[in-house]
């Protein structure tokens, strides 16, 4: 880190503004001739900061501006009504149904002009990958992404397990033993009639709407997947089948494994000793259970032992929109916020990822749980591109614990074929 004189010397002769408790190592020098960028989000794009190490550098650095337009209503549609009557949006925040959507639609324009993607930021955080992997078919890139982030990490009860005199599952992982067998033997010890009247009274797992989908993504597959700029029908896949037929027997075991009931009420009351969620529900929903069963956290279990351990994840979309007034500034916007999440860093953590780590233990969390956070949000991940394309029936991997694989295949095969159709065709 530089020292404030340091840099409080260089920035006299840059004539940029600067908090001086933030760092700016290695950040650019880039002049802002207009410091004005207009942003569309559903809330205020600007974060407030409760730590004085912590900056926005587009504003605290160099010395920008952001109007936020908050959306009211439907979100996009919303955006389409403010297009409509002329206002000008430099840049839009969006989610994995924007793409393609907006750029079918003809809304946005690419960044390639005005992004130096070489910028070792991109890499260091890990967003390059997956602004490559989103380039659109004729080669250019329409979306900056920060870093994937998962959907959600795997707590657990750690008195059911050790009530049931199983391994910790965190040192699974560390021996390199969670996977779907393990996982699965675990539900089918852990699911219990505790009073013998022939009813459940706890589960290995409740269900959330978002683990499914984790079931899914951690193959490296999605039902539906994007290519080289291709959406396509990955219904076929035998690797997919292995996921739809995992989730299946989950839901027709007899006992059943997989509760469907309230998720945070079953997990929070002891009732299930598993469930896949967002990692701030630890201190949002379960912060009592730290005291009282005590948590872990793992990820989701590996597929099989040749495939990588993916995680589920979503990205953040940031469209610069056609006609935008500051196309310069809202890429000076976009690269100055890689820089916030890597230079962001506590006082005494090695890095970002470390900081992560501090942010979770302030919250309650055991420091085994925090690193377990911090290294989940670094492994493997796989974007959900089947959320990118809208299912009239609805997510398929949600069918798929009702109804066979084979047969859902084979039923929805055609109807997936006519989505990716109609998401990717232009409009006129």
């Amino acid at each position: 880190m530089k020292k404030t004189a340091v840099i409080l010397t260089l920035l006299s002769l840059l004539s940029l503004p600067l908090l001086a408790e933030i760092d700016t190592a290695g950040m650019p020098d880039i002049p802002l001739d207009n410091k004005d960028v207009v942003v569309y989000s559903w809330s205020e794009f600007v974060p407030q900061y409760i730590y004085d190490w912590a900056g926005f550098r587009f504003v605290d650095y160099y010395g920008g501006n952001v109007d936020t337009i908050v959306a009211t209503g439907d979100y996009y549609q919303n955006l389409y009504k403010l297009l409509s009557a002329g206002e000008m949006i430099d840049a839009a925040v969006a989610e994995a149904k924007s793409f393609p959507s907006l750029i079918i639609r003809g809304l946005v324009q690419p960044w390639d002009e005005y992004v130096d993607f070489s910028d070792p930021v991109w890499e260091e955080v890990g967003a390059l990958d997956d602004i490559e992997a989103m380039r659109w078919s004729d080669g250019h890139i329409y979306n900056i992404t920060g870093n994937s982030h998962v959907l959600g990490v795997m707590f657990y009860n750690k008195r059911l397990i050790e009530d049931a005199g199983l391994d910790d599952p965190a040192a699974l992982q560390e021996w390199g033993e969670w996977n779907w067998e393990t996982f699965y033997y675990y539900l089918e010890e852990l699911t219990q009639d505790t009073d013998g009247d022939g009813i459940t009274d706890i589960y290995g797992i409740v269900n959330t709407g978002d683990f499914p989908i984790a079931v899914f993504c951690s193959t490296g597959e999605t039902p539906i997947e994007y290519k080289d700029g291709v959406f396509y029908n990955n219904l076929s896949s035998p690797i997919q089948k292995d996921a739809g037929d995992f989730l299946y027997r989950m839901m027709n075991s007899n006992p059943r494994v997989m509760s469907t009931g309230d998720p945070t009420a079953t997990f929070q009351s002891g009732k299930a000793a598993f469930i896949y969620t967002n990692d701030y529900r630890g201190y949002i929903d379960f912060s009592d259970m730290w005291e009282t069963d005590g948590l872990g956290v793992v990820p989701f279990p590996q597929y099989n032992e040749e495939t990588p351990q993916y995680q589920a994840s979503l990205v953040d979309y940031f469209y610069l929109m056609k006609g935008a007034e500051n196309p310069k500034g809202a890429a000076l916007l976009a690269l100055s916020q890689r820089y916030d999440t890597l230079l962001n860093v506590a006082p005494g953590a090695k890095d970002y990822k470390d900081s992560v780590k501090a942010e979770f233990m302030a919250h309650g969390f055991t420091e085994e749980a925090a690193e377990a956070v911090a290294e989940i949000n670094s492994m493997p991940h796989k974007v959900i591109w089947s959320r990118s394309i809208p299912m009239p029936d609805g997510n398929i991997e949600y069918s798929a614990m009702v109804i066979p694989w084979t047969t859902l295949a084979a039923s929805m095969s055609g109807r997936v074929d006519s989505a990716i159709r109609t998401a990717t065709t232009p409009i006129r």
